[in-house]
């Protein structure tokens, strides 16, 4: 039995497997059980028999419960799981269980053993999506070669390479996943300068609406709703698929659907399918626009001199129409062999990476489409030929600057920059361990990114540095990360699981950052905005707050701003920026309701400063004539309210509470309040009814006693 290595297109609705023949320079599609050269990407599994291909998706167009399809878009998902045969699956382990009796069968019915391969991706896949594609592989027991983007291998096996040079376009529409991906080729060298795509847009996408259209004509006609019905649905389901490769041939066809005892028949024109999915169509053409601009220069349809259609979606006519349009010139369509050419170049990339070498000749493969002139001649490959970009941007979590309270993404590669390339960014730390948070995303706002990795890097030496982080990302698209000191020694870089979401990350870096600069104070405000605050009463406690902010001086101090009526909010919090302070303060504005207990609030999601240590104690008798005195660094709260709360004696518990964990508690009371409250509330000495007029001066005399301790 002949040992081969192969290229497999694990593909969302089809997959195939590809082998390059050296001794006669030709691509052959292996065959499956039932001698067909693709099979559909479909796995059933009940009773502990498992099932692949052909037999699976008929099983499930029947309505069988234990299959599963349409899984690759989901590779990497977390939360995504399917449940066959009391058993959930994730995206992996069906691909790898797909992969496992693909390689069976086409083993058994080629005569070969299949000892490596290359697995082809959509180049939008992350980070995720690419790892668990290399794990499924490897499940399935294969030797995963690479892991090559689909349109690159398009461009290699169309014969695309080896003359002149070009532009090319692949625009690659999928059953399940879009790519489009823009290449510069001189002579042998592909070199990808843009691509862009979106993993969860396909052809099924397209059969969707035409579904919804149908049901919708049903529902009017005979007011009955099919998806409530899954039987009839499912048969639903299976005749617009059939309909949708139909309308690729004739203008016209009929759906018939039966439910409910109720009969409706309905003629579907091309030109009412093209309606329905226009706006699928309109979202590839705006990814495709956003290629160009990414590339810049002005670049566009113009600079291009070919586009080539990959993926069995493109076989639908409004796909070609559109791109001509675009292009002005008809794109480049291979036949039947859409469906197999990312295998066939996955091939050739087998190959390369087993040998080094690669002798084509466009004539001889079958793949290239000469439209007239000297047809080219054979030309060599070589691993360096065959270039590739990143599909998503490569960052790291860190502080704007050294006086920032704002985390950002920052980009150390760039998206559509060289696979295999080292980008290195330089940053200042000071410490002994530094934490690396890697990210994936465009901007800077690391909400808009993905955390692929945590790491720790360790063995600084004293004092600042300048640490160069590099990042890589490898032939397969996968990470990998370094650091060492600038003009200097490596340091030791660990990964380690990532146990936090990135709000959490957050607010523990904060924290850690504030008592790093051992601020004098935090202070937090709590406003009433209930119902009777209205009017006046805010517009008053607006300007006592603003009062306040001006006494202080906001390099020692952070500002939290809490508003409550029968709920709490964190406005605003450990802020020192006196913009963002007096922004939130000004957005305040009674929003109706009564009083409720804000210090339960302050006790669950406000992390207070227990750090032990002797501070350096001042009185505060100036602020409120008298009593109690406050350790700088402790947590000061000013409590501003018109009446008596909801439930009392749980707030004056609460209040406790927080006064026995070492926070000082201002109660400031105006209109209806009541004075045994607020001593109850209040710390020692810190309670005060006041009238509206004098509210103003309050709040600045307790902001002079902070600033000044006396």
């Amino acid at each position: 039995m002949k040992k081969v290595n192969v290229g497999i297109d694990l593909g969302t609705t089809y997959s195939a497997v590809a082998l390059f023949d050296e001794g006669t320079s030709k691509i052959n599609i292996l065959k499956n059980e039932i001698g067909e050269e693709t099979t559909p990407s479909v796995v059933y599994i009940e009773g502990g028999q498992i099932l692949i291909g052909q037999e699976a998706k008929d099983l499930q167009a029947s309505g069988n419960t234990n299959t599963a399809s349409f899984y690759k878009s989901q590779m990497g998902e977390p939360n995504y799981s399917a449940y066959l045969d009391g058993k959930d699956y994730s995206a992996e382990d069906l691909s790898a269980i797909f992969l496992e009796n693909l390689k069976k069968q086409i083993e058994e019915s080629n005569d070969v053993e299949i000892e490596g391969a290359v697995i082809t991706c959509p180049a939008y896949f992350n980070e995720a999506q690419r790892q668990a594609t290399i794990h499924a592989g490897e499940r399935a027991g294969l030797k995963v070669l690479k892991i090559l983007n689909e349109p690159t291998a398009a461009i290699i096996a169309y014969g695309l390479t080896g003359v002149g040079t070009k532009n090319v376009m692949v625009y690659d529409l999928g059953g399940g996943t879009f790519d489009v991906t823009i290449a510069k080729i001189v002579g042998p060298n592909v070199t990808p300068l843009c691509t862009n795509g979106n993993h969860q847009l396909g052809g099924r996408d397209w059969d969707r609406a035409l579904i919804d259209f149908v049901v919708d004509k049903f529902n009017s006609e005979f007011g009955i709703d099919i998806t409530a019905y899954p039987e009839d649905f499912n048969e639903l389901m299976v005749k617009c698929e059939k309909a949708k490769k139909v309308l690729t041939n004739v203008p016209s066809t009929n759906i018939a659907i039966q439910c409910d005892g109720m009969y409706g028949k309905y003629e579907i024109t091309r030109a009412d399918f093209d309606r329905a999915t226009e706006n699928l169509l309109n979202e590839t053409m705006l990814l495709t626009e956003q290629c160009f601009t990414e590339i810049g220069g002005g670049f566009s349809w113009k600079n291009l001199d070919e586009v080539v259609l990959v993926g069995g979606s493109t076989r639908m006519p409004q796909i070609a129409e559109a791109v001509e349009r675009e292009f002005g010139k008809k794109p480049r369509i291979i036949g039947n062999k859409v469906d197999s050419i990312v295998a066939a170049g996955a091939a050739m990339q087998a190959h390369l990476c087993k040998f080094g070498t690669l002798t084509l000749n466009p004539v001889n493969l079958g793949m290239a489409n000469f439209s007239g002139g000297e047809k080219p001649a054979a030309f060599t490959l070589s691993n360096n030929s065959i270039k590739d970009i990143t599909s998503h941007s490569l960052g790291l979590l860190i502080w704007e600057n050294d006086e920032s309270d704002k985390l950002i993404n920052s980009i150390v590669i760039k998206k559509n920059s060289n696979v295999g390339e080292d980008f290195d960014k330089s940053y200042s730390y000071q410490g002994t361990k530094m934490e690396a948070y890697v990210l994936q995303g465009e901007t800077e706002d690391p909400y808009d990114a993905n955390i692929l990795y945590k790491y720790e890097i360790t063995g600084f030496p004293s004092g600042k540095n300048q640490v160069v982080v590099s990042y890589l990302y490898n032939q397969n698209g996968v990470v990998e990360v370094k650091a060492k000191i600038q003009g200097g020694q490596s340091l030791n870089v660990k990964q380690c699981p990532i146990t936090e979401s990135l709000s959490e990350i957050e607010a523990r870096l904060k924290k850690e950052k504030a008592e790093s600069r051992k601020p004098v104070f935090d202070v937090t405000f709590m406003i009433d905005i209930s119902g009777s605050m209205y009017g006046s009463g805010i517009r008053a406690a607006v300007q006592a707050v603003e009062e306040f902010v001006n006494q202080i001086d906001l390099s020692f101090t952070h500002v939290s701003l809490i508003s409550f009526n029968e709920n709490c909010q964190m406005v605003l919090d450990h802020e020192q920026n006196k913009s963002r302070i007096m922004s939130a303060v000004n957005a305040l504005d009674a929003d109706g309701g009564t009083s409720a207990d804000p210090f339960n609030h302050y006790l669950r999601y406000y992390r207070m400063n227990t750090s032990g240590g002797a501070k350096p104690k001042f009185s505060l008798k100036s602020a409120f004539g008298g009593g109690g005195s406050v350790q700088a660094g402790t947590e000061i709260i000013i409590v501003l309210t018109d009446g008596e709360w909801w439930e009392p004696e749980v707030a004056k518990n609460s209040a406790n509470d927080v006064k026995n964990k070492g926070a000082t508690i201002y109660a400031v009371g105006v209109a209806d309040s009541n004075q045994s409250f607020l001593n109850q509330i209040a710390s020692p000495g810190c309670a005060k009814k006041v009238d509206l007029s004098q509210l103003v001066t309050t709040f600045k005399s307790i902001g002079s006693s902070l600033a000044s301790g006396n």
